[in-house]
């Protein structure tokens, strides 16, 4: 099974497959590059505004990146140990109505 990338995995193999420093990409999302550093190292969690501004810059769907962004918190807060996941096992049974709903 292939292994998730973080969001800041994500965010960095994007930056450099356009071969863009650091700069030039937290000037375009209106951050330092200081704070992407951090945020493609994993040592800190973007904001929700700063997820948008990121899926607009690089032209990809927002919800994607949402969702690497939503389980990074999920892991940062909780750890990865079982009750994480069993937590996250009841998160999806509890969506199964809105999943069958929107298919």
């Amino acid at each position: 099974m292939q292994e998730q990338r973080t969001f800041g995995e994500t965010l960095r193999a994007l930056r450099t497959q356009r071969g863009e420093p650091l700069r030039v990409v937290a000037a375009a999302v209106e951050i330092d590059s200081t704070l992407l550093s951090k945020i493609e190292r994993g040592n800190r969690l973007p904001t929700e505004a700063q997820v948008a501004r990121f899926a607009q810059y690089f032209g990809i769907p927002q919800n994607k990146l949402t969702a690497q962004a939503i389980a990074d918190k999920i892991v940062w807060e909780y750890g990865q140990q079982d009750t994480t996941l069993q937590a996250v096992m009841l998160v999806k049974e509890r969506m199964e109505p809105y999943l069958t709903s929107n298919k």
